[in-house]
């Protein structure tokens, strides 16, 4: 079930492209003015070109990776070559919390190829992948972003590729044995040492993929990049047996909602892991919090516990 439900979220995500906008149902208790009306929606034809226009756009970014960037992680726009992370500068949180040299994006494009029906070019993705993809790395990055990048790319993949409705055809690649679910165990055993060794059970924000959390790392994070883990580690220990994985992330989610405000029930932006004092108050659903939430509500639509819906 949780195998389904997972595959969902990837086609709600991408068949937009797909769906008319015409067909959307108006959820609100008021009646569309005439801009929504004009501007709300799309036209068939429009959907359609909207569509040619989005395929174009996908594929002037993917063909120019391949071209001039793999497999590092990312195409440098403004000269034209690969980018991975900035070793001269270990500080430079901005590159290094996302790039890791571990072909970031063709990873996070495997789903988009599956979805748009190109089964060829995601066949050979997949091989790519399974050639070139290792994390035993010595770089350091951020656990929010590889598990919602990374995780979440390959075991979106795995989980289409074993689909036997077979929604956007033959997705097989020849000889594949789960080498993508493989991967996305190594990553997450790499991701661990995060949950460790904090009074709270809320993980670092950093680990080294080598050596586990660095000597002096900011035990600083923010409640998103702490609570939006479940869905990818929970999947993964459905999928491979090993309850390790959905525990600690649900151990993270039932830390940061016990902390909240007992005056507002409100979350704060930004938790020490260690004293569970909010460093940042300022509360919302905007950056810093929002997919905290969107997790939660995910979570119970996949997982049906009753903590989920709780904590919704």
């Amino acid at each position: 079930m949780q195998c389904k439900v997972l595959i969902l979220f990837v086609l709600i995500t991408c068949l937009s492209w797909f769906v008319p906008f015409s067909y959307c149902v108006n959820i609100f208790k008021y009646k569309l003015d005439e801009f929504e009306r004009k501007y709300g929606t799309f036209s068939e034809r429009t959907r359609l070109q909207m569509l040619e226009a989005s395929k174009e756009m996908f594929y002037f970014g993917y063909d120019n990776y391949m071209r001039y960037a793999f497999p590092h992680d990312e195409l440098d726009p403004i000269h034209c070559s690969g980018r991975g992370p900035d070793t001269q500068n270990p500080g430079n949180i901005n590159i290094n919390d996302v790039l890791g040299d571990y072909c970031l994006t063709l990873v996070d494009t495997l789903d988009t190829l599956a979805v748009i029906g190109n089964t060829s070019e995601f066949k050979y993705a997949v091989k790519q992948v399974i050639n070139h993809v290792s994390f035993d790395k010595d770089n350091t990055i951020q656990v929010f972003e590889a598990n919602i990048r990374l995780l979440g790319g390959l075991l979106s993949a795995h989980l289409l590729i074993r689909d036997p409705r077979k929604p956007f055809g033959d997705l097989f690649p020849e000889n594949y044995d789960k080498e993508l679910l493989e991967l996305a165990r190594d990553l997450a055993t790499r991701l661990l040492p995060a949950f460790e060794n904090t009074n709270t059970g809320i993980p670092y924000p950093r680990v080294n993929l080598r050596d586990g959390v660095p000597q002096g790392c900011t035990t600083q994070t923010c409640t998103a990049g702490a609570g939006s883990l479940l869905l990818e580690f929970g999947i993964l220990s459905r999928l491979t047996g090993d309850p390790v994985f959905e525990w600690m992330a649900r151990r993270a989610n039932r830390a940061l909602w016990k902390h909240r405000s007992q005056n507002t029930g409100l979350l704060g932006n930004v938790i020490d892991i260690q004293t569970g004092r909010w460093v940042a108050r300022s509360s919302g659903l905007g950056a810093g919090l929002d997919s905290f939430y969107e997790y939660l509500l995910k979570a119970y639509i996949i997982f049906g516990e009753e903590i989920g819906r709780a904590h919704v």
